[in-house]
């Protein structure tokens, strides 16, 4: 079996031995008939001189090319890796100094949502001491059936005056509250 396998081979072989002789004898042709035609012609001759020269050249060009290639790729490895280490420090700067102007923002969110809970407790206060205030100028304008004495009248005018002294200070508070929350407000657009 091993016979046969062989011998079903020996025409390929062959054949790839008479290629090889026969590009050889080619090659050997071709450098024979290159001296031949250096031998003849002199200015040929210089002419593949300059030919394996100028290969010479390119070879040392391209070789110079290639290292200096490989110099310039190692160099910007390093460059990017100094980058990419020097980038990562930076961004977790930047983190951190974003982080203090959210903090700084937050706190006067807070002081914000304080003053507006602080506003809405003077309205009401202010609210119903206004209210009060117009029930009893109501009732001494419309007391028409209802005779006050004069000390009665007094004392209903003076709480009236207290009234309106209490109101007031509490539309001041309102007043500077809001332009808490409004300045509070600006200073948190500037903090983006």
């Amino acid at each position: 079996m091993l016979y046969s396998s062989v011998m079903k081979r020996v025409p390929a072989l062959l054949a790839f031995a008479s290629l090889l002789t026969l590009s050889g004898c080619l090659i050997g042709t071709s450098q024979e008939e290159l001296e031949r035609l250096m031998k003849e012609d002199a200015s040929f001759k210089q002419m593949i001189a300059s030919r394996d020269q100028t290969h010479g050249q390119i070879r040392a060009i391209r070789e110079d090319l290639l290292s200096r290639k490989k110099a310039a790729d190692a160099q910007i490895s390093r460059l990017r890796a100094d980058y990419d280490a020097y980038a990562k420090t930076q961004s977790k700067r930047i983190e951190q100094l974003q982080q203090a102007i959210e903090a700084n923002r937050t706190v006067l969110q807070q002081q914000i949502g304080a003053a507006e809970a602080q506003l809405e407790s003077k309205r009401v206060e202010a609210e119903g001491y206004e209210k009060t205030l117009a029930d009893v100028k109501r009732m001494l304008r419309d007391a028409k059936g209802i005779r006050l004495s004069t000390a009665e009248r007094q004392k209903w005018e003076e709480r009236m005056l207290m009234l309106s002294e209490k109101i007031r200070p509490l539309r001041e508070e309102i007043q500077e509250l809001k332009l808490q929350v409004r300045l509070k407000r600006q200073k948190i657009a500037y903090l983006k």
